[in-house]
């Protein structure tokens, strides 16, 4: 085990931070903020659904003692169930509210923790709340903003098991024995629930359409993140490059644990606003299908976050971290710890 994971798992133990009240205040509004963004994204026309709807609805089958992947043929979605059985335990608490509320509500929290632990992570993390990916996961509901928390704040881990390839390049960042143990614990908990669930879950993956960064034109750059193997930015920017995903905005939010300093932050949110508005031109002349969506936004993405990630990357010096310089925020695990 690593320093950096022993630190990690040292996060939440007795030398657990408290945040101070105006912390959690702060979390909250933004938390709000964003719940209200996702709840009047929906309420504008034309109808529209989001992947959280899938586990919504696979929730309240599960609680009525229903097949959570059985519920998809007659629910109107096109896409079975593509998540595994412990992201629909995961959404149960919200599962009892009506749609609209627990969007709002599953966004707002994604949100409010995310801000709790860019306060914890200090560097550039908190410039990942004005960035399109984070908007994007907002609007969407997506997990990336729990997922990224999770490097930082050892109980959120648990996510991760939720969304298997995102949380194995988390977790290859920032290895961490509490994220084996609630991972371990949340799969034992969905098999005893619903023993079968992962030969539906497996059978359902044969219909999704992800594909590894690396093998996208030009993706091959994002494995030179390897030179810095040492450092888990560099893991995880070559590990995100390696794991199948829909190679969406909302997918670049961890990215922001890379950045040093809030104006490398700031530089990565502007291209990524950039990188938004020219996705939006080129798709509105790519086509609907999903491949054709993936292989015409890509481009953007690669030159304009991507790319920009390994060149902050590539600047750390090579070997394990070192201490914070002056002019830098201090390191999340000496933020932790001290």
């Amino acid at each position: 085990m690593t320093e950096t994971s022993a630190l990690h798992d040292g996060a939440g133990s007795a030398t657990r931070e408290r945040f101070p009240l105006r912390r959690w205040v702060l979390a909250s509004l933004v938390g709000l903020a964003a719940g209200v963004i996702s709840y009047l994204a929906y309420k504008l026309p034309p109808p529209s659904s989001s992947d959280f709807d899938q586990l919504w609805i696979a929730a309240r089958a599960l609680a009525t003692g229903k097949d959570p992947y059985a519920a998809f043929p007659s629910s109107g979605f096109a896409f079975p169930l593509f998540y595994p059985l412990p992201a629909v335990l995961l959404a149960l608490p919200v599962a009892w509210l009506p749609i609209e509320l627990a969007r709002s509500v599953w966004a707002g929290f994604g949100a409010a923790v995310l801000t709790l632990a860019a306060f914890r992570y200090g560097r550039g993390l908190a410039t990942g709340l004005v960035s399109a990916g984070f908007m994007n996961a907002v609007v969407l509901n997506q997990w990336s903003p729990m997922l990224t928390a999770g490097a930082v704040m050892p109980w959120l881990a648990i996510t991760w098991v939720a969304k298997p390839s995102i949380g194995l390049a988390l977790f290859l960042a920032y290895p961490s024995r509490r994220a084996v143990g609630l991972a371990a614990g949340l799969g034992a908990i969905s098999l005893a629930v619903f023993p079968a669930w992962p030969a539906h879950w497996l059978s359902a993956l044969h219909g999704a359409f992800q594909t590894a960064p690396v093998l996208q034109p030009g993706g091959f750059v994002l494995l030179l993140a390897l030179l810095r193997w040492r450092r888990p930015e560099g893991r995880l920017l070559a590990a995100l490059a390696c794991v199948p995903q829909t190679i969406g905005l909302y997918e670049t939010v961890p990215l922001f644990l890379i950045p040093r300093t809030r104006w490398e932050g700031y530089g990565m949110a502007a291209l990524s606003m950039v990188a938004a508005f020219g996705q939006a031109w080129v798709l509105r002349r790519a086509g609907e299908p999903l491949s054709v969506m993936l292989l015409a936004r890509w481009p953007i993405l690669l030159v304009l976050v991507y790319l920009p990630a390994l060149v902050l990357v590539l600047r750390f010096p090579k070997g394990a971290p070192q201490a914070a310089s002056p002019d830098l925020d201090p390191a999340p695990a000496e933020r932790i710890v001290a």
